[in-house]
C-alpha cells in the first residue's frame, strides 16, 4: 500500500472576492480537504483490495478494456467507483459504454459496475440493468465485498473491511 505512504498534499488557501475568509472558515475549509483525500484513498484501496484479492487481478490504467478489476478466471470484471455520485450522466454513459462492449466481446462474462459507498439507507444493493441489449449488474456496499471477499462458504469480507477501517483511522 505505497499509495498511503505518499507524502499528504498540504492545504492551501486561496482567498476569493465573495468567500469567507476568516481563520474559521479557513481551519473548516482545511479539514474538509483532509476528508477529501481519505475518501480519495477509500476508492484507490477498494481497486486495490479487489483487484489483489485471491483469483483476482488489478487492471490498472492502460487495460484495453479500460475497466478496472478482473476475476482470473474471466467470470466477472468490473468498474469500481468509490461513491454512489461518483458518476454523471456523460460519466456513466462512458462506463456503461465500456461495460457493454465487453460483455458482447465475452458474453458469458459477468460485466459489474461496483459502487463501494452506496446511498445511505440504499436496500437495494444488486440490481441489473440492460444497456446496448445486454446486461450489466449493478452491485453495492456490503454486497460487493461479499461476492468478491467470500473462498468457498467463507466470507472474509467484515474481517477485510475492519482491517482496513483500521489502517486508514491511523491515515
Amino acid at each position: 500500500m505505497n499509495y498511503l505512504k505518499k507524502k499528504k498534499k498540504i492545504y492551501v488557501h486561496e482567498p476569493t472576492i465573495f468567500g469567507d475568509n476568516s481563520k474559521e472558515n479557513i481551519k473548516t475549509l482545511e479539514i474538509a480537504f483532509k476528508q477529501r483525500q481519505k475518501q480519495m484513498i477509500e476508492g484507490i484501496l477498494s481497486q486495490i483490495i479487489i483487484g489483489n484479492w485471491f483469483g483476482w487481478e488489478d487492471l490498472k490504467t492502460g487495460h484495453y478494456s479500460g475497466l478496472d478489476c478482473l476475476k482470473k478466471d474471466m467470470s466477472i470484471i468490473m468498474e469500481v467507483k468509490n461513491k454512489y455520485n461518483t458518476c454523471n450522466s456523460s460519466s456513466e454513459k462512458a462506463l456503461l459504454d465500456k461495460l457493454s462492449k465487453y460483455k458482447k466481446e465475452n458474453p458469458k462474462t459477468r460485466c459489474i459496475w461496483a459502487i463501494v459507498n452506496p446511498k445511505p439507507n440504499c436496500k437495494k444493493l444488486h440490481e441489473k440493468i440492460i444497456y446496448n441489449d445486454v446486461e450489466i449488474e449493478k452491485i453495492k456496499g456490503k454486497e460487493l465485498f461479499n461476492l468478491v471477499l467470500s473462498i468457498g462458504n467463507i466470507n472474509y469480507s467484515c474481517r477485510i473491511i475492519d482491517i482496513i477501517k483500521n489502517y486508514i483511522s491511523k491515515y
